[in-house]
Order: structure tokens, then sequence, then C-alpha cells
């Protein structure tokens, strides 16, 4: 009796142990906020943030066999048949597609399957994903530009989301989607909450505004009561300026660089946070802002330059100082006259949750045969925010060079696997009218240049709710020509980042 009555002591207590642990687990998984998604396209000041366990990966058309064929002959657009469709991607999740892109949509229909279930709950002509046609897949979050149509517009699910294609033929497409095991996330819904709306409306204001960019849009929360240092100065050959300098926490809310002519090239932005020996940035002015050819081009929501103005809107978070200089690395030249703004507060960086701005200036003239051209390789805890890339073929009146595939690798892993260095940058179709042909900016993404008789072009892109998360290590290359890095290139670029560590 008494053997009884311990036994079914001990199975009540082991129940109760495990309601316990499961409660406990079911208490860890954060809720996820929808209107948080929507605002985070906008708020910079969001940035530094780490999302920690939140990788991010993606499918795509590209050659399996490392050829070419990454969507013109459909050959690698889907992943299986169901009778006359095509399911073209399938995530477990929970989870939330940040990016579709495609230069190829057709009037298809695409069917996104939620958590197994049979019937799709979400049906939208493939066209209509980027014609601003259906609510809330509308302009400028979801588009055409350079080429290519993205969608910015986050789809989250809860366990699964399968995505069919009812048609007969897929080219050219890339999915990218944020892992997120932690979170407790609803699935997709195309009827959206007063406040959701309120949020959608709100990102695509900022983003249909972004080739005048203001301070005042991005100083929400951390990036608030910020102040203002102005300072007017001439640069002569071989000497240094400093602009900013600080020795109290805070963080750099952006700043702006007027002057009268275009940047000289030999003129170089200069950055070091807390005292560190490797400087943040150290890098010519006309890469930072996306000139091309000493002109400039690039005129996006986050840097660029409109007139004589350069901004840049990346929060700078630091533990206790700062300083920014402009440096003149020539021996003769005229002076140049400045007026810069450096937009300030005395919000320190929380070091458990933040990183901060670090940059990888890079340029190769004829890499090697065989290897990648390296974005960034970089070990720590952190996320990567944006690539400028210039690109000069060595082969007048050839852009082979620019077929080449980008390739991400976060904590030794491959996630990301491109079809072509213009879909990198949501283009597509190059030397064709009104596709990958001229300059243009939109918010996140752009063509630098293009110009076929001398071999010219290149791109920019930065990431906001699709920032590049990675625990211990990361690397981002871009392929240089078709297939095994073998034509000759003269290739610059800028990479972005948030860093535990400098």
């Amino acid at each position: 009796m008494q053997n009884k009555w311990i036994k079914s002591h001990f199975i009540v207590a082991g129940g109760v142990i495990i309601c316990l642990l499961l409660s406990c687990s079911t208490v860890t998984k954060r809720k996820y906020n929808y209107s948080s998604e929507l605002e985070s396209l906008y708020r910079l000041d969001l940035l530094p943030n780490f999302r920690s366990n939140c990788i991010i990966e993606q499918i795509s058309s590209y050659d399996r066999t490392g050829g070419n064929d990454d969507g013109f002959n459909g050959t690698y657009s889907y992943l299986r048949k169901e009778k006359d469709k095509l399911v073209i991607a399938e995530m477990e999740g929970p989870g939330i597609i940040n990016r579709i892109w495609t230069p190829t949509p057709t009037n298809d229909t695409l069917e996104f399957y939620f958590d197994g279930r049979k019937e799709a709950e979400l049906k939208i002509c493939f066209m209509d994903l980027f014609s601003n046609k259906q609510y809330p897949f509308i302009n400028p979050i979801c588009g055409e530009g350079v080429g290519g149509y993205y969608c910015y517009l986050p789809i989250p699910y809860k366990k699964s989301c399968k995505i069919v294609l009812n048609g007969t033929q897929m080219k050219f497409y890339q999915i990218q989607y944020r892992n997120m095991p932690n979170y407790d996330i609803e699935n997709f819904s195309i009827n959206l909450s007063s406040e959701e709306k309120t949020a959608l409306f709100k990102a695509c204001q900022v983003w249909k505004n972004f080739a005048n960019p203001n301070i005042n849009t991005f100083t929400k929360e951390k990036s608030a009561n910020y102040r203002t240092e102005e300072l007017s100065f001439s640069l002569a050959p071989g000497e240094e300026k400093e602009f900013f300098h600080t020795n109290v926490p805070g963080r750099i809310i952006g700043f702006e660089i007027n002057s009268e002519y275009p940047l000289h090239k030999d003129i170089f932005l200069h950055a070091i946070w807390d005292e560190e020996e490797v400087p943040a940035i150290n890098i010519p002015m006309q890469d930072f802002f996306g000139y091309s050819t000493e002109k400039p081009s690039m005129n996006g929501m986050i840097i660029g330059s409109e007139a004589e103005r350069h901004y840049c809107f990346l929060p700078c978070p630091f533990d206790q100082s700062a300083k920014m200089s402009l440096q003149y690395r020539s021996i003769q030249g005229e002076n140049i006259s400045f007026t810069v703004k450096v937009y300030y507060n005395m919000e320190a960086r929380v070091k458990q949750t933040e990183g901060k701005l670090y940059t990888f200036w890079h340029g190769e003239i004829n890499p090697e045969q065989g290897k990648f051209y390296d974005f960034l390789s970089v070990k720590g805890k952190g996320h990567y925010v944006g690539t400028i890339h210039l690109a000069q073929g060595l082969y007048t009146g050839n852009m082979v060079f620019f077929e080449g595939d980008d390739s991400t690798y976060v904590d030794g892993k491959m996630r990301i696997h491109g079809t072509g260095s213009e879909d990198y940058y949501n283009g597509g179709w190059y030397d064709l009218p009104g596709k990958w042909d001229c300059a243009k900016s939109l918010p996140l993404h752009g063509c630098l240049d293009y110009h076929l008789k001398t071999a010219r072009t290149g791109g920019f892109r930065f990431y906001t709710t699709d920032k590049l998360s990675f625990e211990k290590e990361f690397y981002m290359g871009i392929e240089h020509g078709m297939v095994g890095n073998t034509h000759p290139i003269n290739y610059r670029s800028v990479a972005f980042y948030y860093l535990d560590k400098p």
C-alpha cells in the first residue's frame, strides 16, 4: 500500500514538473509583433540591435552545377513538381520572408500554404506582388526598378510555409527568409490591423521621400534628443582636420558633409570609436558616398548625395569616445572647403544588445583566378547591413564579369547563393532600355553606373529588416565572370556591418 502511495505521488510530481517545464518553454518564446517588423523597414535607430539566433537564408534559382543557368531555362527554378504546379520554396518555421526578387514575373498565381495546410491561405498573381494592385503589397515597399522586381513586405509564418507557382515555368528568383525559432509568430494575413496599417503607411511615406532624407525622419527612441555640431573649414593637401570629438559615451545619429564641388578622390573619411587601434571608417569619401567615375551617383535612403550635400544616417553607438576627421591624402592640389554637421546624443551603446558600426574598404585589380572577390570576412557577433560595389571590366565592351553570383556564409555554412551580380542589387537585364542601363537609386538599392563600351557598372544595397545576423563569423563574396572566377576586372567595394568588438 505504501509503495503504491509513493509510486502514485512520484507520478503526480513528475507530471507537475513536466507541466512546469512545458510552461517555461512556452513563456520563453517571445511574441512577434508584425507592426514592429513593418516599422523596422525605416527605423534606422534599430540597426545596431543584435538579433540572436535569427539566421537569414535564401532559396534561389542558382545553377547547382556551378554554371550560369541561374534561371534562363528554369532547370533549378523549383524544388519539385506537384501535379501541374511547381513548388518553388519550402521553409520550416517559425520565420519571416523578408524579400522576394525576380526579373521575370508572370501572370501565374503564387500560392502560399502555411503550417502544412492543404488549402492556400494566400493566393496572388505573381506580377501583383509588385504591381501595386493588391493591398498590402504596395509601392514603394514592393515595386520595380533597374530591371528587377522586389517585394520587401514581410510575410510571417508560424510553423512552415510552402510557396507554389500555379504555372508551367519559373525562371529567375530569390526568396530570402529569416528563421525565428524563439518567437511565437502568427501566419501572414492581408487583413492588417489598424496599427499595422499605420506602420505600413509610415514606411511607405519614408521610402517615397528617400531621395531627400532628413535627420528628423530617423530620430526615434535611442536616436532621439540629438544635438548638432557644425563646423566649416578649409582642407589643404596633406592636412587632416578633425570635425567631431567627444569623450562622453553616446551615439552619432548621422552626419552630413557639404562641399561646393564633387568630392576629391584623395579625401578620406576617418572615424575611430573608443580609441580603438583600427579605424572603424577609413575610406575614400567618393567610395563611401557611392561615386562613379568621380561623380556623385548614389542617392539612397541611408547613404548618398544630393546636390552639394553628402549624408549618412547609419547610427554609430560608442562606449566612451568618438573621433571623426577628413584627410587630404595628396601632396598637391587646391584647398577644399567643407561644412560638416554631426547629429549625436548621449545614449551610450548597450553592449549586450548592440554592435558598433564598422566598414571594410576593399579593392583589387585582376583578382586571383578561381577565387571569389571578397566583400567581407569577419569574426565575432554582429550583422551585415550594406554593400557599395564599383566595377570596371578590363576588356572594353564586355560585361561578362557581372554574370558572377554572390555567396554568403553565416557561421561557417553557406546560407545565400545569388543568381547574378545585378540580381544581388535587385536589378536585372543590363543594357536593355529601362532596365540595368543607367545610374538609378531606390530607397535601399540601385545601379551606380552602366556603360557597355567602357565595361563600367556598379550597384549598392542596404539592409533593414533583412539584415544578415551572425553569431561567430561571416563571409560574403562575389564571382568575377560566369564560371570559375576567370574574368579580369577592377573591383572596389565598401561593406557596412555592426560587430560586438573591433
